[in-house]
């Protein structure tokens, strides 16, 4: 325990992470290695230039210089004075290096948080009261004191900047460190770890490229050091040289700024005083590295960090972006709002608080005017968004709303809004504010495009980045690592096998069953259940505790005479669990405790226990939270890690806030206000939720309006919504992730495995079949030509070669471990038509059509005859089903009577493709027909969605209205329109689906119809069309909401248009289904127990009455005075109770649910911190313990539920597309070759001979130099003046920024007429395809924005101000806006970042438009069955269903669970606060079954798993991550990122357009050998490696460094000195070169065009496979495979 604690306290008080003994510095005599470790304390050479990359030649050539191994344990000379003999120093130093030291700063650490905790908690300084009027401020000095002498010790040991120097060239060497000097100023000075001077050799060298990130590290190996200690390695380190010891120092200046300032006599001190006071307690947050796990994830979060802060900027451009686009199309937006101006002018004006608007109602026309200024003036020419009723006007106010706090009148509150948009809670509000105030297309594009751009799309990037830098964290240091020895397994005696076991084992079922049954009978609690169903209860839960207690004794009986092995932890850790979960059950089973109104609901928590045996007994569950917790001691580190960060962050805003937010706001309490700790947490833990976190910034930032203390506060909130949502939750979904992840070699097994699931064996004439996923992985998505069939004809046969497979694997053994059948790639489930075939079928056993062969790695003890066995059974089981429908002809009969010969089923199939598979028999599909087939279907499928869109309830009953039809009358207008339309529909698609069942048949046929699921949907659809026909007849009135629903289905078939959508849908929805529900099943074990725990709290106590004043509900009866606006009325007394409750086990699963997905937690949290009890009035804060439930429950959402959904989304997409099956160096090399293949020549043409086009030419190609960086300062300026906007501005300055946009504009149109004149015509043609388009995407961009913007600028110059051109104004603003884009391509960082970003943009469109489809289905169908149900009090003008749009509308507001709950709530309404009769058309009411089918089915098809999906496109497609994350151990291999790198790109499109100078994009044969000999590092091939190049072979050779030979010399050259050299080259290695370099040739020479040549992308994309170190292991198995065919 002792030992335990001194390592606490060394982790916490250390600032610098102890190294381990093993594998520490060793000294090899010839060269200097890599240390085994990661684990070293300090390296100067990484303390170099950031650019710095050390080569393996390099290292070799350094050499040790002789240092005495008895140092001193001082060097030096510390703050340039007291040196390492110094008697002062080394005392000093002797009292750092004692371990009372340490403790001695652990305790100051534990004093300062228990003091903080304790102002916190008693709220001390809540008046502002000035220092030293209470005890802790004084103890804070003295512990600030004792802070200052421990800094000032550590520096005078170590030194402060500078570490301290021996000599002239080691202070030198740490000043140049300092200034960032050049390369040749650093290269002769290296120090390694501070104990050794390394001199390199003369003729190395190393390379430093500038803006470069990776550093490899020189590490010299020594024999470890028994006496060197942490402090030794503290006193050769200046002090500021570690992060940590900076933050300590920080913390100290801090604070006595913060005292001077509190001391001082200024006025206006309080900021000063509330920042100063936080930032001096940062130094807390060193509890964060309390254990092991929680300083191990921070050094995570520290790895991730460079990347982290890349992609913040990146974000932080786009942010920036719609800031500005929010300033020119909203300011001033949220001034305007109606005011009631009393028409007898007996009353003052009233304004409608939030109720903005565009215009108002003329009283005397019933005309729309717009608004008005306060002095009455017009504001626009026209009205718009929402117009005021009649008596009210519409007038922009002097102040914006939450005291001008909240609005888009400056960039920094616009740059909050939108921050707030992107955390997509509290978005929907100012979506709606926006759209009443201005155009309501205009507020919803903006939000839209906020929400997908910023939110879905970039700010999930972070979790791309943690879970990616995780994963190859974890990789490389497993490959770095020593390699482990397979730990024995441990064997644990249980005793002999008794009869008692015996019978136990028998009849443990039946317990677990009595659990079960224990546990659903305690659901059947009601608030409302009789006494006999209460004393049921109480009984069969006595008699299970009894059951329970004597099974716990029959099982320690069945132990003995071996007893102790009961209580053997962990092997037998269920024993203690169930011993002491029956003991304390049947404790509060004890009347006094069962009667107690608080004690037994919280302790029925053990009885809710019981259920994990349940749990555990199912083998579905219990396997799949073995996965979930597999890692179980990374998941307790993060709870911890998370707890601390709470705590930390909650001390230091009470710290920053304390006492400086009021109590109450605008009339209403504030619920935060950080004025004490637990308020301070709740604050802190509802932000990191999402949940209210808009409100509580708004209400901070608002009280606090006229002081600077506003902007600090939102800074602090934003920040760390920013961190806990980025960073901190993601943690979660990293650590589950890993859970589900595989070894390596497995991975490798699966991609085989994968990739012979796929193969299909065809003939060279068949045409050729793709195997979808390792194509797609390969990126191969350039159009293939003829010559590309027998290419991939041959990668399938070289499947079969021992040779291939022995090079892709890693281990040198083909022994294959077993896996379990559930490793297959592919599986049926009940949702896949291959099941029900099985089931359906009466042959299945026999019929080879009903099954096909599958292969796991339990088959795969030897790979090359699994492979063979692959080849086999693939052909052969294509020839069996040919035999099968030769002896059984008919099964290829159509209905059992129309043959393959039959006229009519031939001339079916040439209009339509067969289902799925090969047609056996039939006719060959004609295209043309075909086409025009599918034209006229998917004309009618859009004829019937808009159909289906447009007769909605409202228009039914408005038709119905205006024809004179009693709506409930089946014979008034049973002929319209829209039942004609209906029938023509259905008559359509009833021909299609018989054409289809004629061409292939219905069920029993080889491709019949109903086996193909997009052919299902169809026929579903066409039964529900015709459903509804004839219920038209039947009743049109009638009131059976699910036939309505039926209209929503239509909109599936628009999935057709794309067949990625229906790809996706089908992978998503169908087959992705069973892992989805799996999921729910595993969340639902933690939600049950939860939903009864909570049953048994709350039973009964969230009821309430309207007067507040009422103790006991049975008094909620007669009136009560209550004060509505200015006036003081009585009201009714009414008994309520919420929308959410506990009063049965449906509302308590209900209401848990919902917070699960983080909406409305803190509505429950409160009303449970005010329950009194069963019966009685909620009173504020009365039982504030009751929070603990929620915030437990809420928390495992977040840590478990929440995250295991969007781990199981994320693995089931991974393994669907095959990036589940990569190893991260493959996938590295993926995203490099997907990179590369979306390179394109630059197309600049021949360079101009005319001199001025010369010289415009060359400013246009140039990608540097003065030109560029003033097109870049032009953008900057624009930036800025686009930044310094604001609303109401002044009209001098409107005109000044007006002239400089036009002076700006005139120089960009001067460089883009530079680049029309410079570059040749052909480069700017445009052609309609995509891949012209994408080549000249930026330069068409570039002149269309450009020339706009200037002509708009130039056109309004001469008007005052924007207003008077309306939207032309605007619009010559956001042109400006966009124009700033071109920022991006200037920067190198953003530009990667960009690139790596937009590689997932098809996907994310497709997953659009799959997500726009069942948008459509689910609009109809709310439409359709709410579509006439009375607007709530959560609804609006814009917020119901009464129209397609808005319905819509509402739907994405809800998938981004912006209060879909309350929404919800609004259409459960019944009879008597509803009409409801038997005629839908007169009934208002809602459903309340068909409310929860419909929302609750919503929430997790859009919310969980189509918002996720956005997760798993980008985790799988953004690859800056791996880039550079992988260096390859041989000198002569390159490393990752440099093949992706600007510079090389460039490099290669340089050294191309030098050969084709006509820019067509190909070369010809013969000059590919001059190409490559001209490609730079590192992509440079060669056959002999330096020193043996031509050049500086002669070099070597030069007479003058040589003794003179008369005899033997050729010019200048020795031939005795050639000899010598010759003789050194190693010729097993030259031939290697020679072979790799012939093979690489002969492949990109295989790539030829024909009439053509070899493409542009053909070299660039297949050099990196033989540049890398072992590129067949790091390819994947497709780019493998066709690799090595490409040379046969």
């Amino acid at each position: 325990m002792v030992r335990s604690l001194s390592s606490v306290v060394r982790r916490v008080v250390s600032n610098d992470r102890r190294p381990s003994r093993e594998g520490r510095l060793s000294l090899d005599a010839d060269r200097i290695s890599l240390a085994p470790d990661e684990d070293y304390a300090y390296s100067p050479v990484e303390s170099l230039h950031p650019s710095l990359i050390m080569d393996a030649e390099t290292e070799d050539a350094i050499v040790l210089t002789p240092i005495t191994e008895t140092l001193p344990p001082l060097r030096g000379k510390s703050l340039g004075f007291f040196s390492g003999n110094n008697a002062f120093r080394l005392r000093l130093y002797q009292i750092v290096s004692h371990q009372a030291f340490d403790l001695f700063a652990f305790v100051l650490i534990l004093i300062q948080t228990l003091i903080l905790t304790y102002r916190a908690v008693r709220a001390l300084d809540s008046e502002n009261s000035s220092w030293g009027h209470r005890w802790p401020d004084y103890a804070l000095l003295i512990i600030f004191a004792c802070y200052t002498f421990e800094i000032t010790i550590r520096i005078i040991v170590s030194g402060l900047i500078l570490n301290p120097s021996t000599d002239t060239h080691q202070f030198i060497f740490e000043v140049l460190k300092m200034l960032h000097l050049s390369r040749d100023d650093k290269k002769n000075l290296i120090m390694v770890d501070g104990d050794q001077l390394l001199t390199p050799d003369p003729n190395a060298a190393y390379s430093m490229g500038k803006g470069s990130s990776t550093v490899k590290t020189v590490r010299v190996k020594s024999e470890p050091r028994p006496s060197e200690s942490g402090a030794s390695r503290i006193a050769r380190l200046a002090y500021l040289r570690s992060s940590w010891n900076r933050l300590d120092f920080s913390c100290v200046v801090f604070y006595w700024i913060y005292l001077i300032v509190a001391n001082s006599s200024s006025d206006d001190k309080s900021t000063a005083v509330n920042v100063f006071r936080a930032l001096s307690a940062l130094r807390i947050l060193k509890w964060m590295k309390l254990t092991n796990g929680t300083s191990t994830v921070l050094d995570s979060i520290k790895t991730a960090a460079p990347a982290l802060a890349n992609v913040s900027i990146f974000i932080s451009v786009f942010w920036t972006l719609f800031a500005l686009v929010g300033i020119q199309a909203f300011s001033g937006s949220f001034r305007r709002q109606c005011v009631w101006i009393d028409p007898a002018h007996q009353e003052a004006n009233y304004t409608n608080n939030l109720q903005f608007c565009g215009g108002y109602l003329d009283p005397v026309n019933k005309t729309n005017l717009p608004w008005v200024k306060a002095n009455g003036e017009p504001g626009t020419t026209s009205a718009k968004g929402f117009i005021c009723p009649i008596y009210s006007m519409c007038v922009e106010l002097d102040e914006n709303i939450y005291d001008n706090t909240v609005s888009f009148d400056n960039i920094l509150q616009s740059l909050e809004l939108v921050f707030v948009v992107m955390g997509m809670n509290g978005f929907s509000d100012l979506m709606n504010y926006t759209a009443d105030s201005d155009h309501p297309i205009a507020a919803l594009c903006k939000s839209s495009l906020v929400v997908i751009i910023l939110a879905w799309w970039m700010f999930n990037l972070f979790i791309a980045v943690i879970s990616t830098s995780f994963q190859v964290t974890r990789e490389l240091k497993e490959r770095k690592g020593p390699i482990k020895e397979p730990k024995p397994e441990k064997v644990v005696y249980n005793g002999p096998d008794t009869k008692l076991k015996q019978i136990y084992t028998n009849i443990e079922p039946a317990f677990v069953l009595l659990i079960f049954i224990d546990f659903i009978i305690e659901c059947c609690k009601s608030s409302t259940m009789s006494e006999r169903r209460s004393n049921i209860i109480y009984v069969f839960q006595v008699i299970t505790s009894i059951v329970l207690f004597v099974e716990i004794l029959f099982r320690f009986a069945s132990s003995f005479p071996h007893w102790r092995e009961f209580f053997v932890f962990p092997q037998n850790a269920t024993n203690s669990i169930d011993l002491l979960l029956v003991i304390i059950t049947c404790v509060i089973l004890i009347p006094p405790i069962r009667d107690s109104r608080i004690a037994y609901p919280w302790l029925s928590f053990f009885q809710v226990a019981r259920i994990y045996r349940a749990v555990v007994a199912t083998k579905f569950t219990r396997q799949n939270w073995v996965i979930v917790m597999g890692k179980v001691r990374n998941l307790a580190d993060l709870v911890v890690l998370l707890l601390l960060m709470l705590y930390i962050c909650s001390l230091i805003a009470s710290e920053l806030l304390r006492g400086n937010v009021p109590q109450d706001y605008q009339s209403q309490p504030m619920t935060i206000s950080f004025h004490n700790l637990a308020n301070s947490f709740a604050g802190i833990y509802q932000i990191m939720t999402t949940e209210g976190w808009a409100t509580v910034l708004f209400t901070i930032t608002g009280s606090l309006s006229g002081t600077s203390l506003a902007w600090v506060g939102a800074i602090f909130i934003c920040g760390w919504f920013f961190f806990a949502n980025s960073v901190v939750i993601n943690l979660f979904i990293a650590a589950i992730q890993e859970n589900f992840d595989i070894s390596e070699e497995e991975k490798r097994l699966l991609q085989i495995v994968a990739y012979s699931d796929n193969y299909q064996p065809t003939e060279l004439g068949d045409g050729y079949i793709p195997t979808s996923i390792f194509e797609s992985m390969a990126g191969d998505r350039r159009r293939r030509k003829s010559s590309t069939i027998p290419l991939q004809y041959a990668a399938r046969e070289m499947l079969g070669s021992e040779e291939l497979v022995a090079d892709f694997l890693i281990s040198k053994s083909n022994t294959m471990p077993f896996v379990e059948e559930e490793s297959t790639v592919s599986k049926r489930t009940v949702f896949s038509f291959d099941y029900w075939k099985k089931k359906l079928t009466i042959d299945r056993h026999s019929n080879p059509f009903y099954f096909r062969p599958k292969f796991g790695l339990d088959e795969m003890k030897d790979v090359n005859k699994f492979i063979k066995k692959v080849l086999l059974i693939k052909t052969a089981h294509k020839k069996v089903r040919e035999k099968y429908v030769q002896d059984h002809p008919n099964f290829n009969r159509v209905l059992f009577c129309l043959r393959p010969e039959n006229g009519l089923r031939r001339f079916c199939q040439t209009m339509v493709g067969p289902t799925h598979g090969t047609r056996y028999n039939g006719a060959n599909r004609n295209y043309r027909r075909s086409r025009i087939f599918s034209s006229i279907i998917m004309i009618c499928v859009a004829g019937l969605v808009i159909i289906a869109c447009i007769t909605t309830p409202v228009f039914q009953k408005n038709y119905y209205q205006s024809h004179g039809c009693d709506s409930a009358d089946s014979r008034c207008g049973a002929w319209n329109w829209m039942t004609y339309t209906d029938i023509g529909f259905a008559a359509i698609f009833t021909l299609e689906a018989a054409i289809k069942i004629i061409a292939d048949g219905f069920i029993y046929t080889p491709n019949a119809y109903l086996w193909s699921t997009w052919n299902a949907i169809d026929f579903f659809v066409l039964v529900t069309l015709w459903i509804e026909v004839l219920t038209t007849f039947l009743n049109r009135g009638t009131n059976v909401r699910f036939l309505r629903a039926f209209k929503a289905f239509r909109a599936l078939r628009l999935l057709h248009v794309n067949d990625t959508a229906k790809e996706t849908f089908h992978s998503i929805i169908i087959v992705g289904l069973g892992k989805i529900v799996g999921a729910a099943i595993v969340s639902l074990t933690l939600l049950l127990p939860f939903s009864l725990w909570g049953l048994n709290i709350f039973l009964g106590k969230f009821d309430s009455c309207t007067d507040s004043d009422v103790y006991d509900l049975s008094d909620c009866t007669g009136e009560f005075q209550n004060s509505v606006y200015n006036w003081n009325i009585w009201l009714p007394r009414s008994y309520d109770n919420p929308g959410y409750s506990f009063d049965d086990f449906s509302q308590s699963l209900s209401i848990l649910f919902q917070i699960i997905s983080l909406e409305g937690w803190n509505n429950v949290l409160q009303t449970a911190q005010d329950v009194v009890g069963v019966g009685l009035n909620l009173q504020n804060d009365h039982s504030v313990y009751n929070g603990i439930f929620v915030y437990l429950f809420n928390f495992i959402s977040i840590a478990f539920i929440s995250t295991l959904f969007v781990t199981v989304i994320m693995q089931n997409y991974a393994m669907k597309t095959g990036v589940g099956f990569l190893t991260s160096k493959q996938r590295a090399f993926l995203e490099i070759q997907n990179i590369l293949e979306r390179v394109r020549p630059s197309r600049t043409g021949q360079k101009p001979r005319n001199r001025f086009r010369r010289y415009c030419y060359d400013r246009a190609v140039a990608r540097g130099g003065a030109w560029n960086q003033y097109v870049t300062v032009i953008l900057l300026i624009q930036v800025i003046i686009l930044c310094s906007e604001y609303y109401p501005s002044r009209p001098n300055l409107d005109r000044v920024r007006d002239v400089f946009y036009l002076v700006t504009s005139a120089f960009l149109v001067l460089y883009v007429v530079a680049r029309l004149v410079g570059l040749p015509w052909s480069s700017y043609r445009l052609r309609m395809s995509w891949e012209n388009y994408k080549r000249n995407a930026w330069d068409i961009f570039w002149f269309i924005v450009v020339l706009a913007s200037f002509t708009l600028s130039l056109a309004t110059i001469k008007v005052e101000n924007d207003a008077a051109v309306g939207t032309v104004g605007t619009l010559k603003r956001l042109l400006f806006v966009a124009v700033t884009l071109m920022l991006i391509p200037k920067s190198d960082r953003l530009n990667r970042l960009f690139v790596a970003t937009s590689a997932c943009l098809p996907a994310i469109l497709s997953l659009l438009f799959t997500w726009f489809v069942l948008f459509l289905v689910y609009a109809i169908a709310f439409n359709q069955i709410f579509g006439l149900t009375r607007i709530g009090p959560n609804g609006s003008n814009n917020v119901n269903f009464r129209t397609i749009p808005k319905a819509m509308l509402l739907l994405f507001r809800m998938s981004c669970g912006e209060g879909w709950n309350s929404v919800m709530l609004d259409y459960t309404i019944q009879s008597p606060y509803c009409v409801e009769t038997a005629d839908y058309f007169r009934s208002d009411c809602g459903s309340l079954p068909y409310a929860y089918i419909l929302f609750f089915s919503w929430n997790i098809i859009s919310m969980y798993i189509f918002a996720n999906m956005f997760i798993s496109l980008i985790y799988e497609s953004f690859s800056y991550v791996y880039q550079e994350a992988y260096v390859s151990d041989s000198n002569s291999g390159a490393q990752f990122g440099q093949f992706v790198s600007r510079g090389t790109i460039r490099a290669y499109k340089d050294a191309w357009d030098r050969i084709d100078e006509s820019g067509s994009g190909y070369i010809p044969k013969d000059k590919l050998g001059k190409l490559l000999r001209a490609l730079p590092h590192p992509l440079n091939v060669h056959i002999y490696e330096s020193p043996f190049i031509y050049p500086e072979i002669l070099e070597q050779c030069k007479i003058s460094a040589r003794r003179h030979n008369h005899g033997r010399l050729v010019g200048e050259a020795d031939i005795d000195a050639l000899s010598e050299v010759l003789q050194a080259v190693d010729i097993q290695k030259v031939n290697a070169a020679r072979r790799r370099y012939t093979r690489m040739y002969e492949e990109i020479m295989m790539q030829e065009v024909a009439r053509h040549g070899i493409p542009f992308s053909a070299p660039l994309t297949t050099i990196p496979y033989y540049k890398i170190e072992n590129a067949e292991n790091d390819a994947v198995t497709y780019v493998h495979v066709v690799s090595r065919a490409r040379v046969l």
